[in-house]
């Protein structure tokens, strides 16, 4: 049994139960969903990505609609609960399982669009470095939550940081992607 999961409430006599996963940046979405008259849980736990148990507690017996990133097990737990809604905390679908969505009858929603810029942006400053040759046999040091990152096919040197003041203090230039 998953232990109890911190959590901030808004709207808590709300009609629809909303959980989300995580924080996200700004207030417009809590205000939202308020105005859709949403009870809105969100999770406050520090750890970047919560166990299945933990979700799965998160939703309990009765849920709406969830914000985060999923597979069937979590589908599941939501249709069960008599949630029809699923949103993702991204722009593609890509690390969702849209076919288990759909075998449990939950919709789901992402954000297209919110990187076009800054995708536009990395990718244009790439190009410029590669054909700069700026940045070939660079030295690489990273901090990465998510620890499935792979960087082995990359043709740089590369170390895994262990902490964000690690790579604050080695790094001669930084670039956050979020």
């Amino acid at each position: 049994m998953a232990k109890p999961v911190s959590i901030e409430v808004w709207n808590p006599n709300g009609k629809y139960r909303v959980v989300s996963t995580k924080s996200m940046p700004g207030t417009r979405w809590i205000n939202l969903l308020i105005e859709q008259d949403c009870r809105l849980e969100i999770c406050t736990e520090k750890k970047t990505i919560l166990s299945v148990e933990d979700i799965i507690a998160l939703i309990g017996d009765k849920c709406d609609g969830v914000i985060g990133q999923w597979g069937e097990t979590l589908f599941a737990a939501l249709s069960k609960a008599g949630g029809k809604a699923f949103s993702n905390m991204a722009v593609g679908y890509n690390n969702v399982d849209v076919n288990a969505a759909n075998k449990y009858g939950v919709a789901v929603g992402n954000t297209p669009g919110v990187l076009t810029e800054t995708t536009a942006e990395l990718a244009a400053s790439l190009s410029l470095a590669a054909a700069r040759r700026i940045g070939f046999k660079m030295n690489l040091i990273y901090f990465d939550l998510y620890q499935s990152t792979r960087l082995e096919k990359f043709p740089v040197t590369w170390k895994r940081a262990s902490s964000m003041s690690e790579v604050l203090q080695e790094a001669d230039v930084v670039n956050f992607l979020i």
